[in-house]
């Protein structure tokens, strides 16, 4: 979350939370109560640009399903080492070189590419799967990847895509903050001009910190 974003919503919350301590002074007043209705109706939306932000943050996201798919391609090579030692014994040359490939090259294919391999490895452990149970070969095991990799198909494909998500958020929040501002701007000038008390007026100058305006002061008639 942008530092400065963050502040802006801290500001707006506390703005939000000191109106409602101090309800008395503007619900008797339509265009006040309306405008900070609108206020509120923002910040929630602020609430969740925020949160759709961080849910599509690529850091988090993308680390995650590398770990997945790190120990998903580290189960589909030692199942093709199986095969391949059950190639060696029966002498089935296709088969061999079907399965003759290391765990590194998995990691060095595209996603699309690793995902086509590791379908063609568990097409061929269920093949020869009759021939392969004293070699460590199950159903249970072949299912279970088979489920592993359906899983892991349905994950976000690409970064590309979890960062144009979070740019999209990174846009809303920016325009409402733009609106918040207006807000807040517009409950600046009708607060100070409809309420008459100093003590909440310094209240709220002092969360809103405008610049040009930090702290109020209430302008007396000069003596003659």
């Amino acid at each position: 979350m942008d530092f400065k974003a963050k502040t802006f919503w801290e500001m707006e919350k506390e703005s939000i939370s000191y109106l409602h301590k101090n309800e008395n002074w503007w619900t008797r007043w339509a265009v006040l109560a309306t405008t900070i209705n609108r206020l509120e109706a923002c910040e929630n939306e602020l609430d969740a640009s925020f949160k759709a932000q961080d849910a599509n943050d690529p850091g988090g996201q993308v680390a995650y399903k590398n770990n997945l798919l790190d120990t998903f391609y580290h189960k589909i090579y030692r199942l093709g080492r199986k095969l391949l030692l059950f190639a060696k014994v029966s002498g089935d040359q296709a088969l061999l070189n079907d399965v003759s490939f290391s765990e590194s090259s998995l990691h060095k294919l595209t996603e699309k590419e690793a995902f086509i391999k590791c379908h063609s490895v568990l097409q061929l452990g269920n093949s020869c799967l009759d021939k392969t149970t004293e070699y460590g070969i199950t159903a249970d095991e072949l299912k279970a990847l088979a489920d592993e990799l359906s899983e892991l198909e349905t994950l976000q494909p690409s970064i590309g895509m979890i960062t144009n998500e979070r740019k999209s958020a990174v846009r809303s929040v920016k325009i409402l903050i733009k609106e918040g501002s207006f807000i807040l701007d517009m409950l600046d000038d009708g607060l100070e001009g409809i309420v008459d008390d100093d003590n909440f007026l310094e209240g709220w100058f002092a969360i809103r910190k405008i610049k040009g305006r930090p702290v109020y002061h209430k302008v007396k008639a000069p003596v003659n």
